[in-house]
């Protein structure tokens, strides 16, 4: 049976990377992708073919620039404490209380990178690339509310998280049957836990999502997902049916040479940690409606991560506690799943993890991201497995995960 779509044509000296190498020695998967302009100077890659019949095309992870929410939104008593998001000297400056979170050269240089490009800011503009690369809905991440959780200690989180949810369930209102709300519940207040997230599923959530480093509670106890002090927030979060999101973006960037290769490139190894927590904490076992979505960083880290568990599990009979009722890699499959892009190694290692458990995304519109090549990274897909898996991956999974269709 041919794929539905021809592969790359690859010369002589490429063929030993079994297509997956492109031009100029990049061993990436799609020839578009390489010597891609950043991505406010991007332009939608245009349609060239029809998808097969039954296709649906979902991005489980875009993103939008949050505005100057907060103020209009922070208690009277507060508003001096309100973070600000103003555009001032060629960038997006992020502050609270006065205090600047954005160096002028980062910011501009965001501005001129990404941050300034409409489709990040206007929906209207944003979807116009939809529709000419082609895709049906997005789930929408935040932006800038991922500086604010790498601070962790943050005052008035239940003001800042609350409204940003307000905030982005009104920008996906303009769009309500192409964008999608991920919001914050109150991980650092797990006994308002219910209320919160009573709260994000009136305003619309589609997906909920908590820090990868969650910082301190009130009480300056380290905030520990294994802990069953947690309980609260996996039980309300079970109840409403909705996922639960781990997203990649909460290092800090240092000044050193290579900075942002190490960060990105670092934070794309995986959820380990958290994975690990939530399965050798017995949190799965307790809470068996759970779902959790671990968010770009791609597929390959997880087969190894698997076997490792195991490993472990097996190898310290008398010492891994709470006993699990089944092996680790168990709640892989049944309570997780992962996004990626691009990521041809671990479309190859698919029958480790699942089918089921892999949802295509684009990162619109990121560095990172398929936008500009999106149609591409969509025939890529298609190419690495078979038809029924590939509609799964690129978007029928993710309509019923994030309740998408009524």
């Amino acid at each position: 049976m041919q794929p539905p779509f021809p592969r790359l044509s690859l010369s002589h000296e490429q063929a030993p990377f079994q297509e997956a190498a492109t031009a100029e020695g990049f061993i990436l998967e799609i020839e578009e992708q390489v010597g891609q302009p950043v991505a406010a100077e991007r332009k939608p890659q245009a349609k060239t073919r029809d998808w097969p019949a039954g296709t649906r095309i979902v991005s489980a992870d875009s993103h939008m620039l949050e505005g100057d929410l907060w103020i209009g939104r922070f208690p009277p008593e507060l508003k001096d404490q309100a973070p600000r998001m103003v555009f001032k000297d060629g960038g997006w400056d992020l502050s609270i209380g006065g205090k600047s979170m954005t160096p002028q050269p980062i910011a501009q240089h965001l501005c001129q990178a990404l941050e300034c490009y409409p489709g990040l800011t206007d929906v209207q503009a944003r979807l116009a690339d939809l529709d000419i690369e082609g895709v049906e809905k997005e789930l929408i991440f935040p932006q800038r509310l991922f500086g604010l959780m790498m601070f962790g200690e943050i005052e008035n989180k239940p003001h800042v998280f609350g409204a940003y949810n307000e905030a982005i369930a009104e920008a996906c209102a303009q769009a309500p049957d192409r964008l999608y709300p991920v919001m914050v519940p109150s991980y650092w207040e797990p006994e308002a836990a219910e209320e919160s997230v009573a709260r994000c599923v009136e305003l619309g959530a589609s997906c909920l999502m908590i820090p990868i480093r969650p910082a301190k509670y009130a009480d300056g106890r380290t905030i520990q997902y294994n802990h069953p002090r947690l309980d609260p927030l996996w039980a309300a979060i079970e109840k409403s049916g909705l996922a639960l999101a781990f997203h990649i973006g909460e290092a800090i960037p240092t000044a050193e040479p290579g900075a942002v290769g190490v960060s990105v490139l670092t934070q794309m190894q995986g959820f380990r940690q958290n994975w690990a927590q939530l399965t050798f904490g017995g949190v799965f076992d307790r809470f068996p409606g759970l779902k959790v979505v671990f968010v770009e960083a791609g597929l390959s880290w997880i087969p190894g991560m698997l076997h490792d568990a195991d490993m472990v599990y097996n190898s310290f009979p008398t010492s891994v506690n709470p006993k699990l009722k089944h092996p680790p890699s168990w709640y892989w499959r049944a309570h997780c799943y992962a996004t990626f892009m691009t990521d041809p190694v671990g479309l190859e290692m698919l029958h480790r993890i699942g089918p089921e458990t892999a949802l295509w995304s684009s990162d619109y519109p990121h560095q990172e991201s398929t936008f500009g090549y999106t149609r591409g990274a969509i025939e890529a897909v298609f190419r690495a497995v078979p038809l029924e898996q590939a509609q799964m991956i690129l978007g029928k999974t993710a309509l019923k995960l994030f309740r998408m269709e009524p």
